[in-house]
């Protein structure tokens, strides 16, 4: 499968699943977001773009760092632009690999949570670095580590025992960013002057019903789901409720690592 194709795929599952992901994840990564852009230098900008904005989960913090700024959010999902709609941001379904804006026009973008969704990471960032002006500012946001709960390693265990397998997997490379130093690395070489890079713990207690919402709606989880047939499907999530709700609160405590990079445009 070729990158556009990966791309087209990414965007379509992404727009299958919107609401899903505006409901159940997005109050999630909102959080790590906010940390990297209260890092961000806001005093005096005037225009920023925010790189994969995706249901807008972060529109609402850069508009309350930067209340006098002109906002751009671009994402390659049409279902998920459709939900940022709300926002009251001007929008763009523009693919990051091809960020088509005028040279020198924001002094802020971020990319949170996207990075590792494509091809070619390095040249993404050179795009946004374009449209950068000279001195202006990149924040990123990756996962260090992202491990599943207790919870969702049942569930996973409990779909292989009837053979399920993921359809449709979503290329990722969180091998390549998911340090301070790789990121650096990939920040020099896409010509970013690295300003600060740093980890970010992140945590979320689950509920029964909220990861199983989830799980049955959105990811990887959802993915592997949908490879059974309608019956046993059934029987399995009729079996699995139960089950998680024999666990106790430990075993839905999400922790996470976060890595956020800052990276200046050469002036």
């Amino acid at each position: 499968m070729t990158a556009e194709q990966d791309t087209e795929r990414l965007a379509r599952i992404y727009s299958a699943q919107a609401r899903a992901y505006a409901e159940g994840w997005s109050p999630i990564i909102r959080v790590a977001g906010r940390r990297l852009l209260e890092a961000l230098p806001w005093r005096g900008c005037a225009r920023v773009l925010d790189v994969g904005t995706g249901a807008g989960e972060h529109l609402f913090d850069i508009r309350r760092l930067a209340p006098t700024a002109w906002v751009l959010g671009v994402d390659r999902s049409a279902g998920m632009l459709e939900l940022a709609r709300s926002r009251g941001v001007p929008l763009a379904l523009m693919d990051a690999m091809d960020v088509s804006l005028r040279p020198e026009t924001f002094d802020v973008a971020v990319m949170i949570f996207m990075l590792f969704h494509l091809d070619d990471p390095v040249a993404a960032l050179r795009n946004v670095r374009r449209v950068l002006r000279p001195g202006g500012t990149l924040g990123v946001v990756t996962w260090a580590e992202d491990p599943d709960v207790e919870a969702t390693r049942l569930w996973q265990a409990e779909l292989d025992a009837l053979g399920a397998r993921e359809l449709d997997p979503i290329p990722r490379k969180h091998e390549l960013m998911n340090t301070t130093e790789k990121m650096a690395g990939l920040l020099s070489a896409a010509g970013f002057h690295p300003q600060k890079l740093w980890v970010e713990r992140l945590e979320h207690q689950w509920t029964v019903e909220g990861l199983m919402a989830l799980h049955t709606r959105f990811g990887r989880a959802k993915r592997k789901l949908d490879s059974l047939d309608g019956e046993t499907r059934e029987a399995f999530l009729a079996r699995i409720r139960p089950r998680l709700a024999g666990l106790p609160p430990a075993a839905f405590l999400y922790r996470a690592t976060t890595v956020c990079s800052v990276g200046l445009s050469p002036a």
